[in-house]
């Protein structure tokens, strides 16, 4: 069986912004909305953050590819 990746990519990125300053922030996860269409989300995470910090959702935007079909 094979996904369609595209229409199941998420719709917001997890990230966790450790506190300190400079710190890069991390890709933590990802969230899809419910298939009920209640406004609510799906959250999967891939790390659970330890150090004291923030968990930040931003949309998903795919990055622009250039030169398609080289």
């Amino acid at each position: 069986m094979t996904k369609n990746i595209a229409s199941n990519a998420p719709t917001h990125i997890v990230w966790f912004a450790p506190k300190r300053e400079g710190a890069p922030w991390i890709r933590i996860g990802a969230l899809w909305p419910t298939k009920k269409k209640d406004g609510g989300f799906r959250m999967h995470l891939e790390l659970m953050p330890m150090a004291e910090g923030s968990t930040i959702i931003m949309p998903n935007e795919p990055k622009a590819t250039e030169g398609k079909g080289a």
